[in-house]
């Protein structure tokens, strides 16, 4: 008022007339009203959006309005208020496109629009561009936009692929990504695809080539996630499957009820990076979340249990994208989600052909410390998973070299957790 010579009266007359390029919303415990300009998105998108979210019954409603800012901040609106984040809200930067699956989206989006071929190249517009106009079939429950809502729409309208034809499916869907141009992919990053089949519903559907290290770690991962399940602590349902020249890890989606309910979901990575910006180890982030009460002591200590156990099979690739964190209806946190990609990734191929020497795992105990009820836990299912890989029948065979080396394995491990475990289970040992 002061700079522009006028009174409170022209300038609100003059602001709301500038509706279509600035908005107006006031921050929780500040009664000053704010304004900022709205940002320009690629393609002509609205900087005014809307977020929607789909329920545990398969019902769809309105999650949020968002408002993109200039500068890159991002304003929410829900029925809890209004949020002003200094970037992308979390979910927006959970939901991106990454990793494997997020290459062939980069690719498929550079050649119908003029997005970077590279997910490197993304930013911030890009991302929301993406998920604005093309989000479709993402992790958790929310859709980005009346666009990606429609996609998800047709998505329903899809019928599942019969179980007698998946493996058919699931070879011709290998055989067309062998040939897609997605750049380089990552030393030990796993192949995969989306589908949505008869019996298993929604899927995640890994892969690799028969004979490759990778395809023989593709059933250590089914043997994995099966053992810390036999303890108590739940995984993903997992079923293998070879067709052709590949073999198949099918993971059953946990953010998936039926053909069309959903369940919210945040990676470790996303929470961290909105409330701690640590990103250190999952024990000290459970830590962290049992303190801000994100999570019960029993969730924290699941955690617990599953870095311990990642210690004594060799699981080296125990990163925040690796746990998730389960979002109720009611936008509360609702636990540890289920275990997934748990497995001796200490032997995944480095990239270039090149495959790690099968020498046995090196447990430490790290950030977990000296928990008895952690690491029994722990051991009952790395001991069930080493025994397993040297016993079990597959429908993918385990080599000879990978059998023996579970039995030392299964030695090391059990040296190694001896005086760690309460007093009276390591007298059995």
């Amino acid at each position: 008022m002061a700079a522009a010579g006028a009174s409170q009266p022209v300038i609100s007359r003059t602001i709301r007339g500038l509706f279509a390029s600035v908005t107006s919303f006031r921050v929780k415990g500040d009664r000053t009203p704010r304004y900022a300009l709205l940002r320009q998105l690629p393609f002509g998108i609205n900087a005014r959006q809307r977020v929607y979210r789909f329920l545990a019954s398969g019902s769809i409603e309105p999650f949020a309005d968002i408002e993109f800012l200039s500068g890159g901040a991002t304003l929410e609106r829900s029925g809890s208020g209004t949020r002003l984040y200094s970037g992308l809200p979390p979910y927006m930067a959970f939901a991106a496109p990454s990793g494997f699956l997020g290459r062939q989206l980069a690719q498929e989006a550079a050649r119908s629009l003029q997005f970077p071929s590279s997910l490197r190249d993304w930013g911030d517009e890009h991302h929301v561009a993406y998920l604005f106009t093309r989000g479709l079939n993402l992790p958790g429950n929310l859709v980005f936009g009346d666009a990606s809502l429609q996609l998800e729409m047709d998505l329903r309208g899809l019928d599942p692929t019969p179980a007698t034809q998946k493996a058919a499916h699931y070879l011709a869907m290998a055989t067309a990504l062998k040939g897609a141009p997605f750049g380089c992919s990552a030393g030990g990053e796993q192949p995969k695809f989306l589908g949505i089949t008869e019996d298993s519903g929604h899927v995640i559907v890994k892969f690799a080539k028969l004979g490759s290290r990778m395809a023989e770690l593709l059933p250590l991962e089914h043997l994995a996630l099966r053992s810390l399940a036999e303890v108590g602590v739940p995984s993903a349902t997992t079923q293998l499957l070879t067709s052709g020249d590949y073999v198949f890890l099918e993971v059953q989606r946990f953010d998936r009820i039926g053909k069309s309910g959903r369940v919210g979901m945040l990676s470790a990575g996303a929470v961290d990076d909105e409330f701690f910006v640590m990103r250190d180890s999952w024990p000290e982030f459970a830590a962290r979340c049992e303190q801000a009460r994100h999570l019960s002591a029993v969730h924290a200590r699941r955690v617990d249990v599953m870095a311990a156990f990642s210690e004594l099979i060799g699981n080296s690739d125990r990163h925040f994208e690796n746990i998730s964190l389960l979002i109720d209806e009611s936008g509360e946190y609702a636990g540890i989600a289920p275990a997934y990609d748990i497995l001796p990734m200490r032997y995944a191929s480095i990239g270039g052909g090149v495959d790690p020497d099968l020498t046995p795992v090196a447990p430490k105990v790290g950030t977990i410390g000296a928990k008895p009820a952690v690491w029994e836990l722990a051991w009952q299912g790395a001991e069930r998973f080493w025994l397993a890989v040297q016993t079990e029948e597959l429908p993918v065979p385990i080599s000879g070299a990978m059998r023996r080396l579970a039995a030392t394995n299964l030695t090391v491990a059990r040296e190694f957790v001896a005086p760690l475990l309460p007093p009276v289970r390591a007298a059995r040992l």
